[in-house]
């Protein structure tokens, strides 16, 4: 598996349509697997720091049963301009290290809108996990509004980071 870096240095046009998007709405929505099987959607704030991508979990939230118990995922971005849209699947794992920890918290977002767009509190009580990157998905829309509008579609997967 690739960490955010890795994926951003083999496929840099989709990472940074990955990062344009978040940057530009600071949420995105996280798909996780209940016990049963199912599916489960979750709106989340997804950061970068020092090229690994994370998400701070509450404490109390149902995925974080989820992640610990299968840490599969999906996370896909808002669309953007010309419906671009982006995604990343792979595996997470939970940060318990506190010298990983301690560096996210104090170079991770702040409360309030930051910047790069995020909305989130990082707080010490959060769980933190680490999203690593397995395949990568974007797409956009050519000639939208004309009888020659088209997708375009690019995918990286795993053996190619």
């Amino acid at each position: 598996m690739a960490t955010w870096a890795e994926f951003a240095e083999a496929a840099p046009e989709m990472a940074a349509l990955g990062s344009e998007l978040r940057a530009e709405f600071g949420l995105a929505f996280l798909a996780t697997v209940r016990r049963d099987g199912s599916p489960r959607n979750h709106p989340v704030c997804p950061f970068i720091v020092r090229g690994q991508l994370f998400i701070a979990t509450n404490p109390k939230s149902p995925k974080r049963h989820d992640l610990r118990r299968d840490g599969r995922y999906v996370l896909h971005m808002l669309p953007g301009e010309n419906d671009a849209e982006f995604q990343v699947r792979g595996r997470v794992r939970l940060v318990e290290d506190a010298e990983t920890q301690a560096m996210v918290l104090a170079e991770g977002p702040r409360a309030g809108v930051q910047p790069d767009g995020a909305l989130l509190n990082l707080s010490p009580e959060e769980l933190l996990f680490e999203y690593d990157v397995e395949e990568a998905l974007s797409g956009h829309w050519e000639n939208v509004g004309q009888p020659d509008t088209y997708p375009v579609r690019k995918r990286c997967r795993e053996r190619e980071l």
